[in-house]
């Protein structure tokens, strides 16, 4: 169309000198060849004004909005901000807006965002049964089609979680992971006539028992808990249940929560025998029970008041106090849950902290995708690792990064190690409530095994 214009201009230009009483034929051929040129000359001018305006055009402004309940965790603040800064360079008119809540406040803005249809594009769901209910509201999309075998390579362990799982789509993705288990100060188990352990090693019970009179002798209380915090009794339940399983699979936690077999065997009842002895041997003290277990049982473990922490995972491994935690004195020990009995066998408590999910519903799902991914590949990984968090994904034991933390590092090796583990997040709230509940009321002396274990087969619709 362009070269018609131009051959155009040229004919009309050459009638116009005839008319003007040119009459030498090579003279107008001259002429008319001159201003083709001329034209094409403009034509290009204008093609590359035109190509340059295209470049220097904005690309389409995309704002991609996350949220989850890390409030206050500076570690998981830096890696996503890193993050970001890596995510919008590679694409350009991309911007990812971060918001963290708090714990207790996270969900009064989640359901109503989700219920109102404004949910962010990314946003994280505690694990267990609120994953479950969100599901079913149709808010998070399935990922099992969107991880290849490279992200699912990155995943390791956590593909396999229960938490990350609904039904058979995977919902969530793990960011952040732990192995809970117990901690301690080397120094002082050492001053009451004990010996550290590997960390993928357990005291028994009975070990336990026998430490209360040195420490208290030594002027020490042997274990802070807080079990005002549910999960302290449940999470360390399902290790001493696993602990005497054969196989992982099928998970009979699982298929008594789903009414398939009964609560009322020796493995489950067993598994509460375990709180009744620690406590009644005075291994924690009895106003535990009532203590949280962030602020007062924590606070006085970090203030060496106990030799043990009952229930503790990664997650504080940026809290220990430096002149414990150096090369020079690395004095935090890491040892697994009590074992039950004589046969039981160390199951690891491993599991994740924070997540992300992609909303159905969200404009940007394709770019959502691409960041869940990026937040679990090697680079991510070390990343995480130099702000002291222990990252889900990604992660070679073989060649890992310089960590400056001995216990970070002892966490990333421990979560990384094989063997038989033990899940945390189940998604019967009812169960998972009356479990915790039951524990509680047993140490009290309100309630009997017999009978907790009688109402969970009610609750669970074990029929016999």
């Amino acid at each position: 169309m362009k070269k018609s214009l131009i051959y155009l201009l040229a004919a009309i230009f050459t009638v116009s000198i005839l008319f003007m009483g040119i009459g030498c034929k090579g003279a107008v051929e001259e002429a008319v060849e001159e201003v083709i040129e001329a034209v094409e000359e403009v034509e290009e001018a204008t093609e590359e004004v035109e190509e340059a305006a295209e470049e220097e055009a904005p690309a389409e402004e995309i704002i991609l909005r996350f949220t989850d309940w890390q409030g206050g965790n500076d570690g998981i603040l830096a890696t996503y901000n890193d993050l970001i800064e890596i995510f919008e360079a590679e694409h350009p008119g991309v911007t990812v807006e971060y918001q963290q809540y708090t714990v207790t406040t996270y969900n009064e803005f989640l359901k109503p965002a989700i219920s109102g249809g404004t949910a962010p594009d990314l946003f994280a769901v505690y694990p267990g049964p609120d994953v479950a209910e969100v599901v079913e509201a149709g808010a998070l999309r399935d990922l099992v089609g969107d991880i290849d075998d490279e992200w699912k390579g990155w995943l390791g362990p956590a593909y396999n979680f229960k938490g990350m799982w609904q039904g058979d789509g995977i919902y969530i993705v793990a960011q952040d992971v732990w192995t809970e288990c117990i901690w301690y100060h080397k120094d002082m188990l050492e001053e009451i006539g004990w010996e550290p352990v590997e960390s993928t090693e357990s005291f028994s019970v009975e070990d336990y028992i026998a430490m209360v009179e040195p420490a208290t002798a030594a002027g020490y209380e042997l274990m802070s808990a807080g079990f005002i915090e549910a999960w302290s009794y449940f999470d360390p339940y399902y290790n001493f249940v696993h602990q005497q399983e054969e196989n992982e699979k099928p998970d009979i936690v699982q298929q008594a929560m789903d009414g398939e077999v009964s609560w009322q065997q020796d493995i489950f009842r067993n598994a509460f025998d375990v709180f009744v002895k620690l406590n009644d041997a005075g291994v924690w003290k009895q106003d535990a029970l009532s203590m949280d277990y962030q602020v007062q049982a924590f606070g006085d473990w970090m203030e060496r008041k106990s030799i043990f922490m009952w229930g503790q995972g990664d997650w504080f491994a940026g809290s220990m106090k430096e002149e414990e935690n150096t090369r020079e004195n690395p004095n935090i020990g890491i040892v697994q849950w009590p074992l039950v009995n004589t046969s039981a066998e160390v199951a690891f408590s491993k599991n994740f902290g924070t997540d992300i999910g992609v909303y159905a519903k969200g404009e940007y799902q394709d770019l959502a995708i691409e960041w869940i991914r990026l937040t679990s590949s090697p680079q991510a990984a070390e990343i995480f690792i130099s702000y002291g968090c222990n990252p889900a994904s990604g992660v070679d034991v073989s060649n890992l990064p310089e960590i400056e933390s001995p216990i970070l590092e002892e966490c990333v090796k421990l979560y990384n190690s094989p063997g038989k583990y033990s899940e945390v997040y189940y998604f019967n709230a009812d169960a998972v409530k009356a479990l915790g509940d039951g524990i509680g009321n047993i140490l009290l002396g309100v309630d009997t095994v017999d009978n907790v274990l009688a109402q969970l087969d009610d609750i669970c619709g074990y029929e016999g």
